[in-house]
């Protein structure tokens, strides 16, 4: 199928420019004819600064628009490259013109002069000059005799565009990407070093082409030149033309003029065409331009739960709590893009920074809507301009990725200054009256001294994004299925962005919560800080998601009331894992999320404690959910021993987990260990051909399914095969990497996309410890408690955990209330049995947590108080590093 980009609009008014080196002319068109009457040309220097440029083009605009008796459907120019054309930004670099439009986004610029007195905008759309005059040949009187066509105009370069029935095609059968043929291999070069007047004047030193052609009138040697020339231009031409099946070939430019001079040369399997006028065949096909403009719809999400409110839904007392907050005080939280426009009015120019995934177009969008509101003139540049080619980005970061189809990479050494040419750092504003703003990633790394403005995103909002195409990977990179945006994400993205948040921290002056682009809550950096600062110092309860699987279970569903009930099962809750989770903050009712990364960035110390030293900013303990009711068996699977991971996947620790069974149901088991006669190469076999033949495997000759009650502890070390049985609500309490799972066996299953899960067999031998067997692992991997204290009020147990364990776990049994003394640790919480608890903080603060919800106490909190205000005993589980 092909893939339409843009199409005509033959009826209505449209209004047509053609902006050329020196000149620029435009005129009102309608039913794909030129009004000659509206026809204006005005010179322009490209050497002028952003705004007279603005200002000449706007003014010749404003003279042709003025002669339309209706409203014009339509603002098309045809702009030289390179250029963004569907955001309309421009690229201009090196060509001696229009350098300082370079980075600005036309569009904008333009809507604000050409916006009528009622504030109106017609659209603007922008396209090449070939694609523009192949529209504009497309539907002429002649041009639509013919369905499927290539055009091509020749002259200082080579342009090209293909149509089929009047709409310009980008890519699918018979086209090259984007329907350029300028930077098609050919010969020893690309297409347009040999298509081209410079390819004609190395060839016979004339002065430009019009002399050439009148030389081969009687210069047998100028005029080979040209007949080669056309026989190069058909070698080129002819297979595109039988793969895209084209019935007509339309040419334009300066040196269609000397077309009877190479014509024959060509042998094309099909007719030219030669128009008579290529500028106003370009403005024609400008005016023609009416692709799709998104820039005031929000991001596509792929999820059936919503995102988190703009405004707290108010107390809540149906139990667990998917939307916890700290509240920051009245007036400390705004909302939407006028009063955002209103503080950036203050200065003379901003850069607004992000994270991935965030919808740049609908920021500029909304908030230069705002800004014109106020009367406020606007020049908007991005960063995007900056950016390396996409192949150089895919080039830098491959090393990073694994082998092709890999699960898993390497943690990048890269910084985000490596994404972009040279010339960011330096970039400097011109000045003027109006206010200049500099956007997207990286523009923080430019020394323009300005407040920046950052636009956060949680991490599962991104994801959702990615599943619905609305997000790419840093660089603009679309790196194809999920799988591969989400390894891209982990192993490159997010250390990147993490690294550079952390490293212009100091000039953060605002920070809005991207999740809602549409209209943002915002809030001034300094507030964001003494709030963690306070969380710091007393209780920090992160905001948890939650994941389907191909396993998940229906507990969560039934037990967590304001999840969404549309979700055919939920397999993880990601109660504290800290790369992926976020902390909200409240103020009159308006709730504003950053990533948790944020918090350990600016308080790890305060955090960890005496353990700051050893974990930094990587907070070191997870909390999630397994969620395996009335669902499915876990895939049959191990981690990574220490010095593998650290050597194959650049982490800092590894995966060693414990499994405590927070319910279940009669029956239900943990698969742990082998069995006592394991055969590690009958095993291996067994799974390879279960692998290749798609057999199921008795899996319970090879590995040990143990019982499983509520509050048992299981312990798995890394190396130990293992996985999570039918039927248990499991708090996986780990070390803090993640993703790192080798599975081995998963029941013969497609995920919920209906696509197979990786099975990683060869990583899984390469860590497995064949000696955990037998008798011996229900001995050594399940947790037999010791009582430590027994008190009135409080019983404090141990629940050992393994030696490759760095976390200890203890479990509290409340009868009333009790004082604990962090000890320079972090405690990590969460109450596995009763129906609340209350958290009195050493500096008096109070927190009512409710089953089964996960909660930090910092080590700088000092001390806690744990009350039970009910007439049964509550269960309390705790973990911190050893």
């Amino acid at each position: 199928m092909s893939k339409h980009t843009a199409s005509t609009t033959p009826t209505g008014i449209g209004l047509g420019v053609d902006i050329g080196g020196t000149h620029i002319s435009a005129a009102l068109t309608q039913d794909g004819h030129i009004l000659p009457q509206t026809y204006q040309r005005t010179s322009i220097d490209p050497a002028a600064s952003a705004s007279i440029v603005l200002d000449t083009l706007a003014g010749l605009i404003r003279t042709v628009q003025a002669a339309a008796d209706q409203p014009l459907d339509n603002i098309g120019i045809a702009m030289p490259g390179p250029f963004d054309y569907p955001n309309g930004i421009s690229m201009i670099q090196g060509l001696n013109k229009y350098e300082h439009l370079y980075g600005l986004n036309i569009r904008e610029a333009l809507y604000e002069r050409l916006a009528d007195a009622a504030g109106k905008q017609t659209p603007i759309r922008f396209a090449n000059d070939a694609a523009c005059f192949g529209l504009g040949a497309a539907v002429s009187d002649e041009g639509r005799q013919h369905k499927k066509i290539i055009a091509i105009t020749l002259g200082t370069g080579f342009g090209a565009c293909f149509i089929d029935n009047q709409h310009l095609v980008t890519g699918g059968i018979g086209v090259p990407p984007n329907g350029y043929l300028y930077d098609i291999p050919f010969k020893d070069g690309i297409a347009e070093d040999y298509i081209s007047t410079r390819w004609l004047l190395n060839a016979y030193p004339a002065n430009d082409v019009r002399q050439l052609a009148q030389l081969a009138k009687s210069d047998v040697k100028a005029a080979a030149v040209l007949e080669q020339f056309g026989v190069h231009l058909g070698a080129l031409l002819t297979p595109w033309i039988l793969r895209f099946e084209a019935d007509a070939v339309i040419i334009g430019g300066s040196i269609a003029r000397a077309y009877a001079l190479f014509s024959a040369s060509m042998r094309l399997p099909a007719p030219v065409v030669i128009p008579e006028n290529t500028e106003w065949t370009a403005i024609t096909g400008a005016a023609s331009l009416n692709d799709p403009i998104r820039e005031s719809e929000p991001p596509a999400r792929k999820t059936r739960q919503s995102s988190l409110p703009v405004s707290s839904p108010g107390p809540n007392t149906s139990g667990y709590d998917i939307y916890p907050f700290e509240p920051l005080g009245n007036g400390r939280i705004f909302s939407g893009y006028s009063s955002l426009a209103r503080w950036i009015a203050g200065y003379k120019g901003v850069r607004i920074e992000g994270y991935a995934g965030i919808d740049w177009r609908l920021i500029r969008h909304r908030l230069c809507e705002e800004l014109r509101k106020l009367g406020i003139a606007i020049l908007w540049y991005e960063t995007s301009a900056f950016l390396k080619t996409p192949s150089d980005i895919e080039t830098m970061v491959r090393p990073f990725l694994g082998q092709e189809g890999a699960v898993w990479g390497t943690k990048t050494t890269l910084n985000l200054a490596d994404w972009f040419i040279p010339g960011l750092s330096d970039w400097r504003p011109e000045q003027g009256s109006h206010i200049t703003i500099f956007a997207g990633p990286g523009s923080a790394l430019s020394q323009w001294d300005t407040p920046v403005i950052y636009f956060d995103l949680p991490k599962n909002e991104l994801q959702y994004r990615m599943r619905a195409g609305s997000a790419v990977n840093l660089g603009g990179v679309n790196t194809g299925p999920f799988a591969e945006m989400y390894k891209r994400s982990y192993f490159v993205d997010w250390v990147v962005l993490n690294k550079h948040r952390r490293e212009i921290c100091n000039h953060i002056a605002i920070v809005a919560d991207g999740q809602h682009e549409e209209e943002p809550n915002w809030t001034l950096f300094d507030s964001i800080r003494k709030g963690m600062r306070t969380m710091a110092e007393n209780f920090i309860r992160p905001r948890p998601w939650f994941e389907p699987g191909v396993w998940g279970g229906q507990w969560m569903k039934q037990h967590i009331p304001m999840l969404s009930k549309d979700e055919v099962n939920y397999a993880w809750s990601f109660e504290l894992i800290a790369p992926e989770n976020g902390i909200v903050f409240e103020s009159d009712g308006l709730l504003l999320e950053i990533a948790f990364d944020w918090l350990m960035q600016c308080e790890s110390e305060a955090i960890l404690g005496v353990d700051a030293g050893r974990f930094k900013e990587e907070f070191p303990i997870r909390f999630d959910f397994l969620d395996t009711f009335g669902g499915g068996n876990l895939s049959i699977q191990c981690h990574p021993s220490l010095p593998y991971i650290q050597q194959h996947f650049g982490e800092n620790i590894t995966q060693d987990e414990t499994y405590y069974i927070l319910d279940c149901k009669p029956g239900a088991g943990v698969y742990l260990g082998f069995t006592e006669d394991i055969d590690p190469t009958s095993f291996r076999q067994i799974l390879m051909d279960s692998q290749t033949y798609n057999q199921a495997i008795d899996i319970e000759a090879y590995v040990q399914l143990l019982p499983a009650q509520k509050h048992d502890l299981f312990l798995i070390p890394n190396q130990t095969i293992h996985g999570a049985g039918i039927n248990n609500l499991v708090l996986e309490i780990s070390a803090t990497p993640y993703i790192f799972t080798f599975k081995m066996y998963d029941w013969m299953r497609l995920d919920l996309e209906g696509m197979p899960r990786p099975i990683n067999i060869e990583h899984a031998f390469h860590n497995l410890d064949f000696e955990r067997k037998g008798p011996k692992v229900k001995q050594e991997l399940v947790s037999q408690p010791q009582l430590l204290r027994s008190e009135p009020g409080m019983q404090l147990e141990l629940l050992p955990t393994h030696p490759e364990h760095f976390y200890a776990i203890h479990r509290i049994t409340l009868m009333g209330n009790t004082t604990i003394a962090t000890e320079e640790k972090c405690h990590l919480l969460m109450l596995v049995e009763g129906k609340e608890v209350t958290v009195v903080t050493a500096q008096g603060k109070r927190y009512q947590l409710r089953y089964a919800e996960t909660f930090l106490l910092p080590a700088a909190a000092g001390s806690y108080r744990l009350e039970n205000t009910q007439s049964t005993p509550l269960k309390l589980i705790k973990a911190y590093v050893k």
